[in-house]
């Protein structure tokens, strides 16, 4: 034993001299990696650590509620973060397959602790083929997109029904509030995705930017907006309701008449239930969007305001930005003229799709050429490949065998479709 830890206190000072032996881009690059493929190594022998602790009951006679508590209060550290490891190594504990997923590299530690609720507590019925069919999914996949894909596998297996999913969420909604420090509260809220996009959309909307000299972050100008909502309840100020801000969600007609159970998404990717969008309807603002496939055929009536109809035409037919594998949904995307309206570009459907920051900026480096149009994009990058960048179209499956077209849609993460000229 005291020449193990001996052997972890050696490499730890090894370590430390690579800040004083990395000098330029290429040595800090592979410096960082290799420390980052090391720290995950160790990473894991914690979480497995932990594990093993908290089943022998370790922490009995210490005072301290289980492991991860005790090991935050001795080393000064997280608790968010020792739960984290606790909840990795109870996850590997309980499916080998997870296990040598992560040794062999396929998995990241972070990846594998987001599927924690899914592997050791799997819809009733679910077999472990079924969980190594989700491990199998999410190789490659970071930490965000593991957790989105352990949800939807959880969903698609889950006997509820929608009604009785949509219930046990509303259920869990919560509001705390944190002791003061240093004048200070944290509100911790948990919401359904529907209830907290209408809450976020309004504070958004009520705390609107204030020209180009308002220097206030998102962060700032929500809880400005919450703090305006607040004041105006308590002046007896609260009116409207209808106008504005709205919030934009998409689903085929089908549904919304109950001849389909499809369900719609937000403009920020979020999947709504069938029967909360026809419940939502009720009261809602709708607009027609015809579709053949990808292509939009006809917005419902004539669009006066053309930026606003086009962008919930978009909405419909992109579902996000156009770049195969980036999973940015459609509220964090700019609408791009394929060819530049000062050009000659029509400001046309055919002509207009959304990208996300980073790939709008690519879309526009020297040598990319564009190639057909909204409908069948492509892009010849300037190493003279050639970049097929088709819609998002949101996927929706009954099927019990999820596959990686079920959680993911037909490009898994980190692996875009991409041929050569």
């Amino acid at each position: 034993m005291d020449e193990i830890l001996d052997a972890l206190e050696t490499a730890a000072v090894a370590a430390e001299n690579l800040v004083d032996y990395c000098h330029g881009p290429v040595s800090l690059r592979s410096a960082l990696l290799a420390l980052q493929t090391h720290l995950d190594r160790v990473s894991v022998v914690q979480a497995k650590l932990l594990a093993a602790a908290e089943a022998s009951k370790a922490h009995e006679g210490t005072g301290a509620r289980n492991s991860a508590r005790w090991l935050a209060g001795k080393s000064n550290s997280s608790l968010g973060s020792a739960r984290k490891k606790a909840e990795l190594g109870e996850a590997l504990a309980k499916s080998k397959t997870l296990d040598d997923a992560v040794s062999n590299g396929e998995v990241s530690p972070d990846s594998a602790a987001a599927l924690h609720d899914a592997v050791t507590n799997p819809p009733e019925g679910a077999t472990e083929d079924d969980i190594d069919s989700l491990i199998d999914c999410v190789k490659g996949a970071d930490p965000f997109q593991s957790k989105q894909a352990a949800d939807r596998w959880k969903e698609i297996l889950s006997n509820e029904t929608e009604e009785q999913a949509h219930e046990r969420r509303y259920q869990q909604r919560s509001f705390r509030m944190s002791a003061p420090s240093d004048g200070m509260v944290m509100l911790n809220i948990a919401l359904p995705v529907l209830e907290a996009r209408q809450i976020t959309a309004s504070c958004s909307h009520i705390a609107s930017r204030q020209g180009t000299d308002d220097g206030r972050t998102t962060e700032q100008r929500l809880a400005d907006g919450l703090i305006e909502m607040a004041s105006a309840y308590a002046k007896g100020q609260i009116s409207g309701g209808r106008e504005n801000p709205n919030l934009l969600i998409t689903i085929p007609a089908t549904s919304l008449t109950g001849d389909s159970d499809e369900p719609g998404y937000t403009s920020w990717g979020d999947r709504i239930p069938a029967f909360v969008a026809r419940r939502l309807a009720e009261i809602a603002n709708l607009q027609r969007v015809v579709m053949a496939g990808s292509h939009v055929l006809d917005l419902g009536r004539s669009v006066r305001c053309a930026t606003e109809h086009q962008y919930e035409a978009l909405v419909a037919r992109d579902g996000g930005c156009r770049e195969p594998g980036c999973t940015l949904p459609p509220a964090w995307c700019q609408i791009d003229h394929l060819h530049d309206w000062i050009l000659g570009g029509l400001t046309d459907l055919d002509n207009l799709v959304m990208w996300c920051t980073f790939h709008h900026h690519e879309k526009h480096r020297p040598g990319v050429i564009v190639l057909g149009d909204a409908n069948d994009l492509r892009l010849q990058m300037p190493d003279g490949t050639i970049k097929h960048c088709p819609p998002k179209v949101p996927q929706n499956s009954s099927s019990s065998a999820p596959t990686q077209g079920d959680l993911f849609g037909q490009s898994p993460p980190g692996r875009p479709t991409q041929a050569a000229a």
